[in-house]
């Protein structure tokens, strides 16, 4: 090794001592040690010797413990503080309303339900902070084993899960209830784009495409032989734009989706299993099924017309609504406390969705961009239509509001929140050596 070398590399150590991400000391020491290189390199030709070239660069660089702390400035880890306040305030929004039921319905059998919920949300807010602080590139290795255990779990569930009404969701395992489907419209597609994003991106070619209709396809029709529709087309809308992003060919994507759905919309609504064409048009004419599909969508209108802006106060009566009122949490928000809090709540669920879309290009691993894109695309399907039942003007189906409904996915949602965090988390600290393209970042907010 040269003197020149030496005096670069003595400076680099120095410097890299007070960067606490390892993972970026490589990229560090090969940015700033061309940069040094191109100095001395520009002073030896204007007549410098190599000794005052080489004191020369270092001056200029500054002092590398100086230098050291502003790299580490840049490249920490960082927490988004703006994301885990929109949580928290749904978090009290959620016991808020729980709290308030639990103690205003005359129902015994519902006064249980402040205990369960808390329960879930603990048990959510210590998983989310677990895959926060957990090293979220480890999961792509176990993609393929969770896509088997997901998918052979679903292929034998006709078999061992019970019918509620009319759909096979659940597992019962040692005590403890499962939403299998629910899990899967999560998990599933995070592990097909986790299997498809390096061979889709590097060649996108009629063998990699066929590999993944097929993985998309297997769970699809367990999916339907569960009759779980609800979940099915959040699903198969989340791997149909997840294609069209990790290809970028969104006008070929959406022209085959929408023969497909156009296809399967006819067989679900022609089809006289379980009313479902009578259940959307029931939309539209509640009054011609007061008793039946329309019930629901009669009970949401009569609330929000009797609700005004301010609600009828924590003192109103549950008892009227036709069904269980934790399952429509935008609906009673409004019933105590009026439209301007579904107002506010509309505005805070646009920002919070706004703010996870914002994260994409502020990651530069690809893996994690994926994460980021499948995590806030379902809760964008999930929480948009959830506020839209709040209108009862669309079919009333059992779509969860994310962290506001009562429930055990709950737990999952918290998770999967944590999954995302854990990618912001680790933005600044993942060596970019791997990707060539992208330039190594200089500013982070």
């Amino acid at each position: 090794m040269t003197n020149r070398d030496e005096r670069i590399q003595h400076y680099l150590d120095h410097m890299c001592v007070q960067v606490k991400a390892r993972e970026v000391h490589n990229d560090l020491r090969d940015e700033l040690g061309n940069h040094m290189e191109e100095i001395i390199l520009d002073k030896e030709q204007e007549g410098y010797t190599e000794e005052e070239a080489i004191a020369y660069a270092i001056e200029q660089m500054g002092d590398p413990a100086v230098v050291g702390k502003s790299m580490h400035r840049l490249h920490r880890h960082r927490i988004h503080w703006g994301l885990l306040t929109g949580l928290s305030s749904l978090l009290i929004i959620s016991l808020l309303l729980t709290w308030i039921y639990t103690t205003n319905i005359s129902v015994e059998t519902f006064q249980f339900l402040y205990k369960s919920h808390l329960i879930y949300t603990i048990f959510g807010l210590v998983l989310m902070v677990f895959l926060m602080y957990f090293d979220y590139r480890k999961w792509k290795k176990a993609a393929w084993w969770i896509y088997i255990l997901l998918s052979g779990m679903l292929w034998i569930n006709p078999l061992v899960s019970p019918f509620d009404y009319g759909v096979q969701r659940f597992w019962s395992i040692f005590g403890l209830t499962i939403d299998l489907t629910t899990i899967s419209i999560w998990v599933l597609p995070l592990a097909i784009g986790a299997i498809m994003l390096d061979k889709l991106r590097t060649k996108c070619d009629v063998q990699s495409i066929s590999t993944y209709i097929l993985l998309v396809a297997l769970p699809s029709f367990s999916l339907l032989q569960a009759s779980d529709w609800v979940r099915l087309f959040p699903f198969g809308t989340a791997t149909i734009i997840l294609f069209a992003w990790i290809t970028r060919k969104w006008l070929y994507t959406f022209v085959g989706a929408a023969i497909a759905g156009l296809v399967t919309m006819m067989q679900l609504f022609l089809s006289g299993e379980y009313r479902r064409f009578e259940r959307l048009t029931a939309v539209f004419n509640p009054q011609n099924d007061p008793l039946g599909n329309g019930s629901y969508n009669q009970s949401i209108m009569s609330i929000l017309h009797s609700a005004g802006w301010w609600g009828n106060g924590f003192d109103t009566s549950f008892d009227h609504f036709k069904g269980f009122y934790m399952d429509y949490p935008g609906v009673m928000l409004i019933d105590v406390f009026g439209w301007l809090a579904g107002i506010v709540l509309l505005l805070g669920i646009v920002w919070f969705l706004a703010s996870m879309l914002k994260m994409l290009p502020r990651v530069l691993d690809e893996f994690g961009r994926m994460i980021v894109f499948s995590i806030t695309m379902m809760f964008v399907l999930q929480m948009l239509y959830s506020l839209a039942m709040t209108t009862g003007k669309v079919p009333i189906v059992s779509v969860t509001f994310p962290f506001i409904g009562f429930g055990s996915h709950l737990i999952l949602e918290y998770a999967m929140m944590g999954l995302l965090l854990g990618v912001y988390r680790r933005k600044d600290t993942i060596s970019l050596r791997s990707q060539p393209r992208q330039p190594i970042r200089t500013l982070s907010k």
